[in-house]
């Protein structure tokens, strides 16, 4: 997986911010309701107010927090700027980086090299973008959109069907899944305009495309959905654990996390993974988690793996447990990590530390 997933569900806008912390409560409604809908509010806000996200830069680590964007190199700061008020996601270029507010429908473009940066509005709720060249591309939620702002300022927009959840790019050409219709809809760059659209599994909670393929992970069937890039057709479904929730590609590997089992998959093999599919059937699946009996290779349930050029990390959000991992044994290297709190680099894990506000580099990711 490349980045987490959308974090949001709901519709944000400024125009409800306008009314207060929480709405008047309907005629009728009970104490209980009202709590309730307090409660959630509060949750709301709460959240918004402890945004943070680390990503990983070619050139080193960005932290987005406090209404401040600051880039780090091995944890030394090397600039800070303005940023934005309830960051959700960062996207990078070689060159650039755009910081997202769905909350508040802003992006802060800056510049790697200086800090210096420029705050536009966006449509409804984004929540992912990628750079391709110096132009962004971003995918607007509740706006049903995916836009494209020019580094000159221009702009222009594809409507998407309902639900566009993810984001991918591939050689510059640009595919968004919506949850919603299950579509995968092919865009290209340049010219800016929708191509071909597969009909494919709805209500995925991942997606993700290699050289050949887009995979759409099932949860609740226990399946993985297949669709070739070079048809635009489904061509198969994989059985994938009990409840794969992530996925993640290197290479010719599929890792998929499986948290009810307490298992990372791992699909590889000389055949690809689409003739695997095809097939009915996984060459070289490999549960990682058994160690002997019914004990866990993971003692938490991780939702959520990385892949970092040789390396393999598994997450369990509900702990916050951070695992490194091979085919044969996994270790811990944090605990009590937020969901967008790290970051995996060439030289290490690096975590945001809110309380002396500090970038610094995890010692247990050896």
């Amino acid at each position: 997986m490349t980045s987490p997933h959308p974090p949001l569900r709901g519709t944000f806008s400024r125009k409800r911010e306008k009314g207060g912390l929480a709405p008047r409560p309907l005629a009728g409604e009970g104490g209980a309701k009202r709590r309730v809908r307090v409660a959630a509010f509060a949750l709301l806000f709460a959240s918004a107010a402890n945004a943070q996200v680390v990503a990983s830069t070619p050139r080193g680590v960005v932290v987005a927090h406090d209404n401040l964007v600051e880039l780090f190199d091995n944890g030394n700061r090397i600039w800070s700027a303005p940023g934005l008020q309830t960051p959700e996601a960062v996207v990078s270029s070689k060159d650039q980086i755009a910081v997202l507010d769905p909350l508040n429908n802003e992006a802060r473009i800056v510049e790697l090299a200086t800090g210096r940066g420029r705050t536009v509005q966006t449509g409804e709720t984004p929540i992912a973008g990628v750079f391709i060249g110096s132009a962004l591309y971003l995918l607007e939620r509740d706006a049903r959109a995916l836009e494209r702002i020019g580094a000159d300022g221009t702009r222009a927009s594809i409507s998407t069907p309902a639900d566009p959840a993810f984001l991918r790019e591939r050689n510059g050409m640009l595919y968004v899944y919506s949850r919603a219709e299950g579509t995968v809809m092919e865009v290209a760059a340049s010219p800016f305009a929708a191509r071909r659209t597969a009909k494919t599994a709805a209500f995925g909670s991942d997606f993700e495309i290699d050289g050949r393929s887009a995979y759409i992970v099932q949860p609740r069937l226990g399946k993985i959905a297949v669709v070739s890039l070079g048809t635009m057709k489904p061509s198969g479904t994989m059985e994938a654990g009990a409840v794969p929730v992530d996925l993640d590609v290197a290479g010719r590997t599929l890792a998929i996390a499986d948290p009810s089992a307490k298992k990372v998959w791992l699909l590889e093999g000389a055949q690809s993974a689409s003739q695997a599919f095809l097939r009915g059937f996984v060459r070289g699946l490999i549960g990682l988690g058994l160690s002997g009996g019914r004990s866990s290779q993971f003692p938490t349930g991780v939702d959520r793996v990385i892949a970092r050029g040789g390396r393999w990390y598994a997450y369990d959000s509900s702990s916050g447990t951070l695992y490194r991992f091979t085919k044969r044994a996994s270790a811990t290297v944090a605990k009590n990590v937020g969901p967008q709190r790290f970051a995996i680099t060439a030289a290490g894990v690096f975590v945001w530390n809110d309380a002396v506000r500090r970038l610094q580099k995890l010692d247990g990711d050896g």
